[in-house]
């Protein structure tokens, strides 16, 4: 064998070596995982809050049950301003609920909050006692893939127990964590 045939053997190994190389290079980056978290440190969280407002003639034994309405971004707007929407999510948790008792509202003694428009939903925050009377963070990890995918997020039911009757409201502040993908 000359030394052009062996040099062109070697050049042609090397070309096959390279050509693997990159092509196995290129589908472990294919493979590589395209989703991204979102959670309360994202520059846009998914975060929602809700308000729980109720009349005094509702409450009946120190008790009130209500239905929540969204005072800030609900999670499709969310989604959108960080580029994604509901059909991107992959798996989806909440995090944690903090349950705020305004100041001007007669003081919570408890709380059980739940995902949907009844206590059918899945249970997202308990809480049995307020020690300060204002707020009380609950952490969970509540999954809610199937509910935030078909929408069903944007009402939370809350029953509250009250330290005295009269107008007043409840807000819950959700931090969601969300997996998306389409990075």
């Amino acid at each position: 064998m000359t030394v052009a045939e062996r040099t062109l053997r070697r050049g042609s190994l090397l070309i096959v070596l390279l050509a693997a190389s990159v092509a196995w290079t290129s589908c472990d980056l294919a493979s590589a995982s395209n989703t991204a978290i979102l959670n309360a440190n994202s520059p846009i969280a998914p975060t929602v809050q809700h308000r729980f407002e109720y009349k005094g003639e509702d409450v009946v034994d120190g008790e009130v049950a209500v239905e929540s309405k969204i005072q800030s971004d609900d999670l499709d707007a969310i989604l959108s301003r960080n580029g994604f929407s509901r059909s991107d999510v992959v798996d989806a948790r909440i995090d944690s609920v903090k349950i705020i008792n305004p100041e001007s509202a007669p003081s919570l003694r408890d709380a059980d909050v739940f995902l949907g428009t009844d206590a059918e939903g899945p249970r997202v925050a308990q809480v049995t006692s307020f020690p300060d009377g204002a707020s009380f963070v609950v952490d969970t990890s509540t999954p809610v893939l199937e509910a935030v995918r078909n929408d069903e997020v944007r009402t939370l039911y809350g029953r509250f127990g009250l330290e005295s009757a009269g107008d007043g409201a409840v807000r819950a502040k959700v931090y969601y964590r969300l997996e998306v993908e389409g990075v």
